[in-house]
């Protein structure tokens, strides 16, 4: 789901739940949104080896069956007040722009996100800053372990674990994953904190989970296909400064009946650091550490891994 749909979806459902505690009868309507919102999704890495990415697509009605439309033909560029790299649609009219190959941020700069792009039918400048934190986590190594029948009974789960090391200072973290060439989008990524490994060796820590289905592989694409011998799993451990780790929780993570508080504040307040006009999305530069493991025996046990020698980064 984009994040343009999931702001449509959750308004309906917070009409819906408010409506539902009401004593008396009403009849809820709905209509179109009123405006027409930039959608950004741009992150901008230390590694020169990973692509730099911008999306760019237009919010859409929660009705609306077709996906959100693209923002093409804009004018991407990121500069660190010296530099400006200018980013290319690729393809052209995916309204995906990448930076020139080899472009990479530096910890401890600051950089600025700059779009001129029409939405809406409206020619509009938005921009956004970002400083990239110093890295925080440092991982050695990732493995699986196959977790589907010894647990849920499932047929294509595997729990993924990682070995590295936490700085002593307070860090959050964006996990985020690639099977093969196919890169884990925002919905299947998560973010957390180093509350409970703050400072501290981690060993075989059970970090995130694959959920691999048939239903999922519609969804998202190669890269929720069951795992195969012969495959290649990596784990990106992104550090993020605290402002993304909030919208990423409060955007992406809530729910509405599953936050909790219940009333509490939800997705359609989160935070966003795109300016210059109606925008929702975030630009995060951040830096990352890498893992790869090669599937030897794809339903391996799960008890076996977990107490057998550390593997070799």
């Amino acid at each position: 789901m984009s994040i343009s749909r999931k702001i449509s979806s959750v308004l309906l459902c917070l009409c819906a739940f408010l409506a539902w505690g009401c004593t008396e009868e009403v009849d809820v309507h709905t209509k179109s949104m009123d405006r027409t919102y930039l959608v950004v999704e741009a992150m901008l890495t230390d590694s020169p080896d990973m692509p730099q990415r911008v999306q760019l697509t237009e919010s859409v009605d929660y009705f609306e069956k077709e996906l959100p439309p693209a923002v093409t033909r804009a004018r991407v560029t990121v500069s660190d007040g010296s530099d400006t790299w200018l980013f290319t649609e690729t393809p052209i009219g995916s309204g995906i722009y990448l930076g020139p190959e080899g472009m990479h941020g530096t910890p401890g700069v600051t950089y600025k996100l700059s779009i001129d792009a029409e939405v809406g039918g409206k020619e509009n400048h938005y921009e956004a800053v970002s400083t990239m934190e110093a890295p925080g986590f440092r991982v050695d190594a990732v493995d699986y372990m196959y977790a589907g029948n010894a647990t849920l009974k499932l047929d294509s789960l595997w729990t993924i674990a990682v070995w590295g090391e936490d700085a002593p200072s307070t860090n959050y973290y964006y996990v985020s994953a690639k099977l093969n060439e196919a890169i884990f989008p925002l919905d299947l990524s998560l973010s957390i904190d180093d509350k409970y490994f703050n400072g501290q060796k981690v060993i075989c820590f059970p970090i995130t989970t694959l959920y691999q289905t048939e239903a999922m592989m519609k969804l998202y694409g190669d890269c929720s296909k069951p795992l195969e011998t012969g495959d290649v799993f990596t784990l990106n451990v992104y550090t993020i400064p605290k402002d993304y780790f909030d919208f990423y929780m409060g955007f992406v993570s809530s729910t509405v009946g599953a936050a909790i508080p219940m009333l509490q504040s939800q997705p359609a307040n989160c935070p966003t650091n795109i300016t210059g006009g109606d925008a929702v999305g975030y630009f995060v530069a951040c830096s990352s550490s890498t893992s790869s493991v090669v599937i030897e025996d794809p339903f391996r046990p799960y008890y076996k891994k977990l107490f057998g020698p550390f593997p070799k980064p």
